[in-house]
C-alpha cells in the first residue's frame, strides 16, 4: 500500500514538473508552424508581384492557391491568437503580425502591397485547421499599381 502510494505521489510530481516543458515546446513549436505560414504568405504575393505582369482592367489576374493547416489547440499546440496581414496607408510593402498564445507577437515585413478581398486588413482571430488563400493580383482602384489581394475560401 505505500509503495503504490509513493509511486502515486511521485508520478504526479514528475508530471507537475514536466508540464511547464511541454507548455513551452507546444508554443514553440506553434510559433514555427505560423511563421511557416507566414513565410509561404510572403512567396505567393512577392511572386504575383515581381514575377507576373498586371492585368488589363476589368481581367482577372494570375492568382496563387496556398493551402495551409494554421495548428489545432492540443497538449503539443498552442492556439493562435492573432494573425494579420495589413498594409500601410499607400506604401508598397505589407505587414505580416502573428501572436501564438503564451507566446510573443511577432511581425514579418513582406515586399509585396497585400490586402483582404474588400482592400482593407485581413485579420484572422484564433484560426486553427485547415485553410485555403487565393492570392490575385490585381489593379489598385484609383492609382492603377499592382496590388496583391487575399481571398479566404471555405472555413
Amino acid at each position: 500500500m505505500i509503495r503504490t502510494v509513493l509511486a502515486v505521489i511521485l508520478m504526479v510530481a514528475l508530471v507537475g514538473i514536466s508540464m511547464p516543458a511541454i507548455d513551452h515546446a507546444a508554443g514553440v513549436h506553434s510559433d514555427r508552424q505560423v511563421e511557416s505560414i507566414a513565410a509561404q504568405f510572403e512567396q505567393a504575393a512577392v511572386d504575383l508581384n515581381e514575377s507576373e505582369d498586371l492585368p488589363p482592367k476589368s481581367v482577372r489576374g494570375p492568382q496563387r492557391v496556398v493551402e495551409v493547416t494554421f495548428p489545432t489547440p492540443s497538449l503539443t499546440a498552442k492556439t493562435v491568437l492573432k494573425f494579420q496581414i495589413e498594409r500601410p496607408s499607400g506604401e508598397m510593402h505589407s505587414v505580416i503580425t502573428y501572436r501564438v498564445s503564451g507566446r510573443p507577437e511577432r511581425v514579418r515585413h513582406v515586399d509585396a502591397p497585400m490586402v483582404n478581398a474588400n482592400g482593407g486588413t485581413l485579420k484572422l482571430g484564433r484560426i486553427t485547421g485547415e485553410q485555403t488563400f487565393v492570392f490575385r493580383l490585381e489593379r489598385e482602384g484609383s492609382s492603377d499599381d499592382p496590388i496583391v489581394t487575399v481571398h479566404r475560401t471555405g472555413g
